[in-house]
């Protein structure tokens, strides 16, 4: 018995030791536009692609006045690492589709630039 325990403690230990040689390697974070401004730009892209279902009802609001609000205080975006960003993961994952490429880029290049409020 307690070789068995012995064997099957070692083959644990061999099969956890191994787990970190084959990570998956993350894609490299894109270049966004960096001309993109919030009001010009983002703003336009949530009053076409997103108000329809976060005006209010569901979280983020992202009507006119309260999006950059609610993405800076919610935590939706990291100028840090940019390509992390809630806001960005959605777009370019679960609501894929719902935005242009060059829409998704401007929203990243905006985040990249520093996402301020301009």
């Amino acid at each position: 018995m307690r070789r068995v325990i012995i064997i099957l403690t070692g083959s644990l230990i061999l099969i956890l030791a191994g787990c970190s040689k084959y990570e998956i390697p993350t894609p490299p974070c894109p270049e966004g536009d960096m001309s993109a401004k919030f009001t010009a730009d983002i703003q336009p892209i949530f009053d076409r692609n997103c108000v329809v279902c976060h005006s209010g009802s569901q979280a983020p609001d992202l009507s006119a006045g309260w999006a950059y609000d609610e993405l800076m205080d919610g935590g939706y975006v990291d100028a840090d690492f940019p390509c992390e960003s809630v806001l960005y993961q959605v777009f370019s994952g679960t609501h894929d589709g719902r935005s242009t490429e060059d829409e998704i880029l401007q929203i990243l290049g905006w985040i990249q630039d520093g996402a301020e409020n301009n």
